[in-house]
């Protein structure tokens, strides 16, 4: 039975690759929080009408944004732009218009499909992490207005000194088949506590194009590079990858 190292909790992906017999060790890294003080989200739904329309490239900005919403009675009319399935889903049954692109797996993705006249010279507010990467404001600067929200926070999680060594141990005895990232702050997060030499001795898989780029850019080999951006397909895509090696 391989041993799968997965770079997060438990949750669909594992679950997935538990289901057709790997053995699956997870190891979150990262966490993220709303801020403390979300005054400044609140203010601006309080005027949320101003904006031609919303962008929300994170789950964690949906939920945040949602819970606001039910909490203060909040209507918004315009437009709603969603990547992600996961979020899609958790406001499909509110009353708002939702824009989402099935087959986008990145935000530029995503921006591309919209028509530039349902863009251009419009206001957007953009909800996000303090470390969300700047694909929406550098895109749309040039025709749009954007105003940004920050609403969470992702902060690395201290692995226990006896787990690290564990964890180094079934490396230098090869018994880790493959390592699982699902992002640049977990990844940053593993090698700052375990190093990049172990990563010689495993697969290397990511659900993205930015986590493959940021352990490339450390000299790491990435095997594999799920071309979706769901848990369901990067599973899926691991499982049939595996059975051709």
């Amino acid at each position: 039975m391989k041993t799968i190292l997965v770079i997060r909790e438990f949750e669909k992906f594992s679950r997935i690759l538990a289901e057709n017999d790997f053995k699956i060790i997870n190891l979150p890294l990262i966490e993220t929080r709303p801020l403390n003080d979300l005054s400044v989200l609140e203010a601006t739904l309080d005027e949320i009408e101003i904006y031609d329309g919303i962008f929300l490239t994170s789950l964690n900005a949906a939920q945040i944004l949602a819970e606001i919403m039910h909490e203060k009675n909040i209507k918004f009319s315009g437009k709603v732009y969603i990547l992600g399935k996961r979020s899609f889903d958790l406001l499909k049954t509110e009353n708002l218009n939702l824009i989402f692109e099935k087959s986008a797996n990145t935000a530029r993705e995503f921006l591309e499909n919209i028509p530039l006249e349902n863009l251009k010279n419009k206001r957007f507010l953009f909800i996000c992490g303090e470390k969300s990467l700047r694909v929406v404001p550098e895109f749309l600067k040039e025709f749009a207005d954007v105003d940004e929200a920050i609403v969470y926070k992702t902060e690395k999680i201290r692995v226990e000194v006896e787990k690290v060594k564990s964890i180094r141990e079934k490396f230098e005895k090869n018994k880790i088949f493959c390592t699982c990232f699902f992002s640049p702050s977990a990844a940053e997060s593993f090698l700052e506590q375990f190093g990049a030499s172990v990563l010689h001795q495993t697969f290397i898989a990511t659900i993205g194009k930015t986590t493959a780029e940021f352990l490339e850019r450390r000299n790491l080999k990435v095997d594999l590079v799920s071309p979706k951006s769901s848990a369901e397909d990067f599973a899926e895509g691991l499982i049939i990858y595996f059975k051709e090696v």
